[in-house]
């Protein structure tokens, strides 16, 4: 079995949700993306995050949604225009998708960013994640979201052995990251999640500073090596 019991127990569960949004209060990431979620400016942030540092996209994104503010806006651009709007963040080749994915949206949904998972993740460029970042931050729906981030985070907390190639592609994980979702705050605790996920729970983990050490099953693993 890949889980260690009593890695899964609801208490467990509670307190991990708990801490994470407490500790979130005061470690939230101000990106410009998060100021007015509508559902295109979180489609639009997680297109450029793909494969990009945050940080990076932080500085440019209100200038793209000021330029671009809805799908008509980029399918009335040429995409070699929007390539050189693009090319100095290096995001150049991101412009045919961009306008590819708007053009569907619109022919397909009337410009209205869909808010059903099956109708996001049939947009070109549009995986998992990305269609579930689109419905917890820009619907507010309590859904799970997981990347090789938060893969990584739970799968050290709760004592799941990762698989080395696309852990968030693992079902188990996925179950996991479904079950830990606080009703009416999943918006809430997948920013934490992220956020922690960058800031504490790295691939080099500061767990000094972590405030779910006590009940990691990864922190408490080490401990007992160090203290072999």
């Amino acid at each position: 079995m890949r889980l260690k019991e009593p890695g899964l127990s609801e208490r467990k569960r509670f307190s991990f949700v708990r801490l994470l949004i407490q500790w979130h209060k005061e470690n939230r990431r101000p990106f410009p993306w998060r100021k007015n979620q509508h559902p295109y400016r979180v489609l639009i942030a997680e297109i450029l995050l793909q494969r990009t540092p945050a940080n990076r996209v932080s500085t440019f994104f209100p200038h793209f949604v000021d330029r671009f503010p809805e799908p008509q806006s980029i399918i009335s651009t040429s995409v070699q225009e929007l390539e050189q709007f693009l090319k100095p963040m290096g995001l150049k080749k991101r412009a045919y998708w961009l306008v590819k994915l708007m053009k569907d949206i619109c022919e397909k949904h009337n410009c209205k960013i869909p808010d059903k998972e099956d109708e996001l993740t049939h947009l070109p460029g549009v995986g998992r994640y990305t269609a579930r970042a689109v419905l917890a931050f820009g619907f507010k729906k309590d859904v799970a979201i997981v990347d090789i981030n938060v893969a990584r985070v739970l799968s050290r907390v709760f004592g799941l052995s990762e698989r080395k190639r696309q852990p968030h592609a693992d079902t188990e994980i996925w179950t996991l990251a479904s079950l830990l979702v606080p009703k009416g705050k999943g918006p809430e605790y997948n920013e934490a999640l992220l956020d922690f996920a960058a800031l504490v729970c790295g691939k080099t983990p500061f767990c000094h500073i972590c405030p779910i050490n006590e009940s990691c099953e990864y922190y408490i693993a080490l401990q007992k090596k160090l203290n072999m």
